[in-house]
């Protein structure tokens, strides 16, 4: 079969690109690839044919309004054409890595600030992306989470197909060695918040505080402003590690001693998936798809009720008990061998068949 795959960006730093990044390979075995992307930042595998997209990809939405327009001068004939989320105005397969209109829902219910492009042109993008989900041959949804969204937001429930995402393989190193790396220091107690503020740094930065003795260390492509000055505000600076953007943040969670992501809304949870990969504990709320595979006491801790008040009980029973983040530490990384990104490939295949048949 002749695929055409589109994305953004194919990196390993950014959640849709970093899908594509372990999907295109494992397709590319079996199918003829051609890849679609603005950024080319990881190696491409030998026998994919890569098309540039002229998108302006300066900031978040001249990336996201320009890149379909863009698509749509260089694509090509294909007996399938799979994108992620709308980025373009027509596909075979779409994988939903976000429902825009869940995700403002969200947003709202929790008085997140959000940018001034997404306040302007957000019902735009999402009647977009509604059209594009209701015409798709196949939908594939990271979690059942995004699945019952689809259907409530934008009434499509055939077609619609949960392909959770998959658990990297991963090698650590020891935390003495990823904090000395990370200027992190030896003997503290150390929360881990990786990825968009607005997805819950807030709660953890609070509950982080009402815990003497841990401390917070942030991995963010967000500014860092806002962050000390919020750690400011609440008496945090001493005990905020701020570190910003890393392509690679296997050492983050080598460092750590659990993650904090009490997220108000994720179609899955990709940090979640690489953290528990590493061993690491994640505290997690059910507003993150990647809790449908998590067993509580287990193999991660979700937050149910406020989450706040959820993320504190948490952060004070991690802080206090090693052999407690130990044992969720294990069902962690047990949970994560179990489902590889292979499995995730073959499911994607099954779905390329049945939208060929369609």
């Amino acid at each position: 079969m002749n695929l055409g795959i589109a994305v953004h960006q194919y990196a390993p730093s950014e959640g849709t690109g970093g899908y594509v990044v372990e999907l295109l390979p494992r397709i590319a075995r079996v199918h003829r690839v051609t890849l679609y992307a603005a950024r080319i930042a990881a190696p491409v595998p030998p026998g994919v044919q890569v098309v540039r997209v002229p998108a302006i990809m300066l900031r978040a939405y001249s990336a996201i309004l320009s890149f379909p327009l863009a698509l749509r001068l260089v694509r090509r004939a294909h007996d399938l054409f799979h994108v992620q989320g709308w980025i373009s105005s027509s596909a075979d397969v779409v994988t939903a890595h976000i429902v825009m209109a869940a995700w403002r829902e969200a947003a709202g219910a929790a008085r997140v600030a959000t940018p001034l492009g997404e306040r302007t042109l957000g019902p735009f993008v999402q009647a977009k992306e509604a059209s594009l989900l209701q015409r798709a041959r196949r939908v594939i949804a990271p979690s059942a989470k995004v699945r019952d969204e689809i259907a409530q937001w934008y009434d499509r429930s055939d077609g619609v197909v949960v392909v959770h995402h998959g658990f990297p393989a991963a090698t650590g190193v020891a935390a003495a060695t990823a904090r000395q790396a990370l200027g992190l220091p030896l003997d503290a107690i150390i929360a881990l918040f990786v990825g968009d503020l607005r997805k819950g740094f807030d709660t953890a930065l609070e509950a982080v505080r009402q815990v003497p003795g841990v401390r917070l260390a942030v991995v963010s492509r967000s500014a860092q402003s806002p962050v000390m000055e919020r750690a400011d505000q609440a008496g945090m600076l001493d005990r905020l590690h701020w570190i910003g953007a890393l392509e690679d943040t296997a050492p983050a969670y080598d460092a750590a001693d659990f993650l904090l992501h009490p997220t108000i809304y994720d179609s899955f949870g990709l940090v979640v998936a690489e953290a528990m990969a590493h061993g690491l504990p994640a505290v997690v709320t059910r507003a993150a798809g990647i809790a449908e595979l998590i067993r509580h006491g287990e193999s991660g801790w979700l937050v149910d009720g406020e989450p706040l008040a959820g993320t504190l009980t948490a952060v004070r029973a991690l802080a206090q008990d090693a052999a407690l983040r130990k044992r969720l530490g294990a069902g962690a990384r047990a949970m994560a061998a179990r489902r590889s990104w292979d499995d995730v490939a073959r499911e994607t295949l099954v779905v390329y068949d049945e939208a060929a048949r369609s």
